[in-house]
Formats: C-alpha cells, sequence, structure tokens
C-alpha cells in the first residue's frame, strides 16, 4: 500500500539515537493515522525525566533503534503488511 509521511518536527533536529517523533501518515485510500516513534532509549529517558520506575500510560509506541527516515519506512511497511488492527492500535486516525 502506498503512503505519505509528514513529520511534524525536523528529523534533523532530534537525537536519532533517543527520542521520539510524531509521524503523520496519509494511505492511498485516503484514511490519515498519527504514530508515536520512539527508540528504546528514550522510554528510559522519559522514565529518569518523571523520575519514576515506569513510563506513564498513554499512546502506545512504535520502535526503530535509530529515528531516520528509512528506519520510520520500514516499521511503517511492516506495519501496513498486519492490516488494520495494528493501525489502530497504535495509530491515531485524525480524519
Amino acid at each position: 500500500m502506498n503512503y505519505v509521511i509528514t513529520f511534524p518536527a525536523n528529523l534533523n533536529q532530534i537525537n536519532p539515537l533517543d527520542d521520539n517523533i510524531d509521524v503523520l501518515v496519509q494511505l492511498e485510500d485516503g484514511r490519515q493515522y498519527t504514530f508515536v516513534v520512539a527508540t528504546p532509549d528514550n522510554l528510559k529517558s522519559l522514565m529518569r525525566k518523571d523520575n519514576l520506575p515506569y513510563l506513564r500510560p498513554g499512546l502506545p509506541f512504535l520502535f526503530v533503534e535509530r529515528l531516520d527516515e528509512p528506519s520510520i519506512r520500514l516499521l511503517l511497511d511492516a506495519l501496513l503488511k498486519e492490516g488494520d488492527a495494528l493501525l489502530r492500535l497504535y495509530g491515531e486516525d485524525w480524519l
């Protein structure tokens, strides 16, 4: 399935190994989703920042080793192959 990615934040201004970013995806059928993509190290950073031994509940994260467009595209390709249930689980429909 074809899709278009938009990054509200500039990928060049984040730490590619320890950060998270919103990813907006528009599918060829018109559906649009927002995903939160993070690195594993970012989870520990978020817990340290909040001084908590757990991650605060919220939207589910998707994970990549490195926050860059090729890694995010590989992740989205895999997610789209899994079908609509995971799109709804991990993404927020913003139509």
